[in-house]
């Protein structure tokens, strides 16, 4: 079984010198499994490369209800705020994951109109099962953002940890 360390970097960061916000930024813990993965941000005619860390988070880990994935990045809390969410619309294709915002989102940072995110992972993508198309749970966290997939899907993601050596609780 792997060995997973809990990480957890708490820090306060003062807004607008009147408030005080709280920020929990999840790294690699017990029963989250790195995923070898890419992520794009794409607008309809341009895409831009972020280094995201990308982890299959299972169910009765760390504080883990459900089975998810997790992509931390905190460019990802431009897209999706913290504690908001959203269905998308996803797709299969090609060793990726393709999921449409309902809205497209300007990102400030990156100077473009986002309108789809892009998971370039073999791992997730065969999980999943090519050309399947569904909709995905999209969930904003502080330092990045989480997908909740349906049943059927959540099923095929924790035989992936189960190769993994790690079982749901």
């Amino acid at each position: 079984m792997l060995n997973f360390h809990i990480a957890f970097i708490t820090y306060y960061r003062l807004l607008d010198e009147k408030f005080l916000r709280r920020e929990i930024l999840t790294g690699l813990g017990e029963g989250k499994i790195p995923l070898n993965a890419k992520i794009k941000l794409c607008s309809r005619n341009k895409c831009v490369s972020i280094e995201c860390d990308v982890y299959l988070h299972v169910k009765g880990y760390s504080l883990a209800r459900v089975t998810h994935v997790d992509i931390e990045e905190k460019i990802l809390n431009e897209i999706v705020k913290p504690k908001k969410s959203q269905y998308c619309f996803y797709k299969v294709n090609d060793d990726s994951v393709c999921i449409y915002l309902r809205n497209p989102i300007y990102s400030k940072s990156l100077n473009i109109l986002v309108r789809r995110i892009i998971i370039e992972s073999k791992e997730l993508a065969e999980a999943l099962g090519e050309s399947t198309r569904s909709w995905v749970f999209v969930g904003g966290k502080y330092g990045g953002i989480f997908l909740g997939f349906k049943k059927e899907q959540m099923e095929k993601l924790e035989q992936l940890a189960r190769k993994y050596g790690v079982s749901p609780r």
